[in-house]
């Protein structure tokens, strides 16, 4: 904690930072070398205890300077002496009984260590002053009262008015005294420490600041009443700095640090605040309130964590189970055992460290412990194939557990499945199934268990019936026509002949043949896609395979033997074998049937 240094041209001025407080321990140390800052104040030649030179210059050195010549004649002789009176008006409602007050004169441009002469101010309100003849300023300086020190002014004039003093003296010479807000208290020091030769200040500093500026300051009296005054309203952090052995500084309210110092508020300059203090024989700790991380499950392990202490504390520990100490739990961490089960577990953190005041703290309380669910790891049951139905088996629970189910495909949650069994939907094919199951039960921990995934699911072709188009004729071309298959399904052919596979029949197309002829023909795609199931699809039949009508001649003289009769096309006159011209007729066209030559315009021969 740092307190600094102010310049006392009035009470309500900042300062800045020339000393530290060893590190939360308020007591103050002489700044390091390199800053060349004198262990008492810039304006006063009274010694001061190293605890409290940074805040020499707003402790009423000045005023005990002028109260020790105040008794002294003035130095010079008789007529080199003059006399300024004059009249300190008092704000009301300044408590005059307790305090004091000064007028002090300077030579121009000295330090306020040295005044030439000081007087006090009567309770009228009234000095008189014998000072040396020459020029000098006149100061106003008070302690233990709620006013502002001031200098003796001309008119608005904002600097001292400068005073040339005759023999025959100065009289009218008055000041005006602005009201102040103040604090007052009393101070309780350990059995045995002294409060003598201004061994304890107390110290005002602005509540929104850092500690680094001090508005006001003074001494503790020897029955441990203290007033300081020259505070403007605002809000403020109180210090009381000891420089007696036997008991150290804390800030108001017990606390070892300004930041956590309670605030004061003087909302006025007519606010008077009363903060009183008891200082310790040891310095204070400071410290945090510890936090418990872990799971509340018997068997689990909770920890404490101390938080921010006075750096080098050392710490014990207590841990409690609804208000009582748990027997031998003073590590920490603790494992919970069933007899915790139901019970709000706290712990109490103790630090110690030398020449400080022990100190504890107890965390918040946890939830209550709870016991742990017999919880077995699901399985599943059924085939793992789009449009069957999955079951989760959740094994032996403890007794009058409740539970529920989600079921995940490829470890994303599927919506609404939360029920003991799962129908596969076509979305997870090749992809695979899990399930976790979750009990509840009053008293327990909540626990949930995942089964272990399937094989990947099995998906379903999409698959129609082929059809076969092309003529049932020998020697015609049928194609089989697969119809619209799942997309990347690829495709095999067989062809059958009244039911009995064609052998090398596995092309897309089949030519009819003369052993196909009064047979029906019919025709199975087969679909295979990795990941799916394959399948097979059969065609209806075609019509029984027949010969055409009408061929062509096989040779000069010849017609297919299916197609034995010959017709000649510029008579238009067809033969049978048993005509008498058949052998030596060149047929043009060949027809199977009498039927098929008359149905193509051909008459029969006559012989």
């Amino acid at each position: 904690m740092v307190f600094p240094a102010l310049t006392r041209s009035a009470r309500s001025a900042a300062a800045t930072v020339t000393t530290a407080l060893l590190a939360s321990m308020l007591v103050a140390v002489g700044a390091p070398a390199s800053a060349a800052v004198p262990a008492v104040s810039a304006e006063t030649a009274a010694v001061v205890a190293p605890e409290h030179a940074a805040i020499a210059d707003q402790l009423p050195l000045a005023l005990a300077e002028a109260a020790s010549v105040a008794t002294q004649p003035p130095v010079g002789e008789p007529d080199a002496v003059g006399e300024i009176s004059g009249t300190v008006d008092f704000p009301d409602g300044v408590d005059l009984a307790a305090g004091r007050t000064y007028v002090a004169a300077y030579a121009p441009g000295t330090e306020r260590s040295t005044p030439l002469a000081a007087a006090p101010v009567a309770d009228d309100g009234t000095y008189l002053l014998r000072v040396p003849v020459g020029d000098l300023v006149l100061s106003v300086l008070s302690e233990g009262r709620a006013v502002f020190d001031t200098e003796v002014r001309t008119g608005l004039g904002e600097d001292p008015a400068l005073l040339s003093l005759t023999p025959d003296g100065l009289s009218a010479q008055d000041a005006i005294l602005e009201p102040s807000a103040a604090l007052s208290g009393i101070v309780t020091m350990p059995a045995g420490v002294g409060l003598a030769d201004d061994r304890v200040a107390v110290a005002v500093y602005p509540a929104d600041g850092a500690g680094g500026v001090v508005a006001a300051a003074n001494y503790v009296a020897g029955d441990g009443s203290y007033v300081v005054g020259g505070i403007p309203a605002g809000d403020y952090r109180v210090a009381f700095l000891s420089a007696a052995p036997g008991a150290v500084s804390e800030w108001w309210n017990d606390a070892p640090t300004f930041t956590k110092a309670t605030p004061v508020v003087l909302e006025t300059v007519q606010s008077r605040g009363q903060v009183s203090a008891t200082l310790a024989a040891l310095r204070i700790l400071d410290t945090s309130v510890p936090t418990v991380s872990g799971t509340t499950t018997v068997g689990q392990t909770l920890r404490v964590a101390p938080g921010a202490w006075t750096t080098g504390a050392t710490f014990t520990y207590q841990w409690y189970a609804n208000g009582a100490a748990i027997a031998k739990a003073s590590a920490s961490t603790l494992v919970l055992p069933v007899a915790l089960a139901g019970k709000r577990i706290s712990v109490k953190v103790t630090g110690t460290k030398s020449g400080y005041a022990s100190a504890w703290q107890v965390s918040a309380s946890t939830a209550a412990v709870l016991r742990p669910l017999a919880a077995p790891v699901p399985t599943i049951t059924g085939t793992a194939t789009v449009g069957k139905t999955l079951t989760a088996k959740p094994g032996t629970w403890t007794a009058g557990t409740r539970l529920t189910y989600q079921w995940y495909i490829n470890g994303a949650a599927v919506s609404r499945a939360n029920a003991a069994s799962f129908k596969i939907p076509a979305a997870a094919a090749v992809k695979t199934i899990t399930v976790v199951v979750t009990g509840a039960k009053a008293g327990y921990a909540s626990a949930s268990k995942r089964s272990k995934a399937t094989a990947a699911v099995k998906g379903l072709l999409s698959a129609p019936v082929p059809r076969i188009t092309g003529s049932a004729l020998f020697g015609s071309r049928l194609t089989a026509s697969a119809g619209s298959w799942t997309s990347g399904t690829r495709l095999t052919y067989q062809w059958y002949m009244n039911g009995k596979a064609i052998r090398g029949a596995t092309g897309s197309s089949l030519v009819l043949t003369a052993a196909m002829v009064r047979s029906r023909i019919t025709v199975k795609v087969t679909g295979t896609k990795s990941g799916y199931i394959s399948a097979a699809k059969v065609s209806g039949a075609t019509a029984a395979v027949a010969y055409p009508a009408q061929a062509k001649p096989v040779s000069t003289w010849n017609c297919p033997a299916w197609a034995p009769i010959k017709g000649n096309k510029s008579s238009m006159i067809y033969h049978v074998k048993s005509g008498a011209f058949y052998t030596r007729t060149k047929p043009e066209a060949c027809f199977s049937s009498e039927k098929a030559a008359v149905n193509a315009g051909y008459r029969k021969s006559k012989r």
